[in-house]
């Protein structure tokens, strides 16, 4: 057929009911739409490693993180072992169903003090793709957003040489942020990102929003407290979701770090280990949001409104809390690497990760 020549018709086949025509025009949208998606999996599939990979592996400088599935499975595997110990009665798929509605707010630290670092690995580097992998792990769980304290204004206090080094950590995670949001769909958030910050213009460029983001990362920049004083920075508070758990690394208080409103019913973990990637596995990342999940469960119903159903309620809380001062230890590995301590309406819980 010539492409002057009309091409011949023939008969369309009859039509039954509730079956879409052979011929229809609408079935190749949807074989775009899977070979869209096919390409987007495989876009995505350049950032993973095998699962087993103990400490998530580097090629030519590019970080490769776990798989979504392989961060799925070691969350269920934490969960299951959490629940199990405190008789919760809530299953993984449970969980992870709540996991899409968890806001965690994760203040990083220990960077000067955790001498664990490989002797070849970049440190400024490390410090920044610990935040990337935190965000990989919450949007591989299925949540939706958070916040990460990335430095505040009074870091600047300690002088020159700690300017330059958050700067540094700072300029390093650019590059690395960058191509995992554009390829996975992340919307990176810079809130306190003003004229005259020293890299401005490197992040603008850098972190155009996605149309339809997958994940919202909310990054504070040059935070401080006095923010929340001015007209600008109580607008800022609209641009933040409701915090649910604050994580706080290596130091047992949010001093410095607190939102007002946000945090109005959030709960609090501690970890004692600091914020470098190469200090944490996939596994530990996928605890950390295990514990930080549990927390908001033991908590929920618990700030500003709570309610007693019976007499004998506030009796077992009291006898727990009050008489046996009741703690519990969790043990999730044999040899655990990791510790998170969360409190809860009748004591204590440390959990071994």
């Amino acid at each position: 057929m010539t492409a002057n020549s009309s091409p011949k018709t023939s008969p369309a086949p009859p039509e039954e009911p509730g079956l879409e025509p052979p011929d229809s025009i609408d079935a190749e949208p949807v074989d775009d739409r899977l070979q869209e998606d096919l390409f987007q999996s495989l876009v995505e599939s350049a950032d993973y490693v095998d699962g087993q990979t103990p400490l998530p592996a580097r090629s030519e400088g590019a970080l490769q993180l776990a798989t979504p599935e392989a961060i799925r499975a070691a969350f269920a595997e934490s969960w299951e072992a959490l629940s199990h110990s405190l008789g919760l009665g809530v299953d993984a798929d449970q969980a992870l169903l709540g996991v899409r509605d968890l806001v965690m707010y994760d203040i990083p630290d220990g960077t000067r003090s955790t001498l664990s670092v490989p002797v070849e690995y970049d440190v400024e580097a490390d410090a920044g793709l610990y935040c990337l992998a935190l965000v990989h792990s919450l949007a591989s769980l299925g949540a939706k957003s958070n916040v990460i304290l990335t430095h505040t204004a009074y870091n600047r206090e300690r002088g020159p040489e700690e300017t330059k080094r958050f700067l540094d950590v700072l300029a390093k995670g650019i590059d690395p942020f960058r191509h995992y949001a554009r390829r996975h769909g992340i919307a990176i958030h810079l809130e306190g990102l003003g004229s005259g910050y020293e890299l401005e213009g490197a992040f603008r460029r850098a972190f155009p929003l996605p149309e339809e983001p997958k994940f919202d990362a909310h990054f504070l920049m040059d935070y401080e407290e006095e923010w929340f004083l001015t007209p600008h920075g109580r607008e800022l508070l609209d641009l933040l979701p409701m915090i649910d758990v604050v994580v706080r690394h290596t130091k047992l208080g949010i001093a410095g770090g607190w939102i007002p409103t946000r945090m109005r019913r959030a709960s609090y973990v501690y970890s004692q280990n600091g914020s470098f990637h190469s200090n944490w596995n996939f596994d530990e990342y996928a605890a950390m949001v295990a514990v930080t999940y549990l927390s908001k469960l033991l908590h929920q119903g618990e700030s500003l409104s709570k309610t007693y159903t019976s007499v004998d309620e506030m009796k077992a809380r009291y006898r727990d809390r009050e008489i046996k001062l009741r703690q519990k230890i969790i043990r999730l590995r044999p040899k655990p690497r990791k510790l998170f301590v969360l409190g809860s309406p009748v004591g204590l819980i440390q959990v071994y990760a």
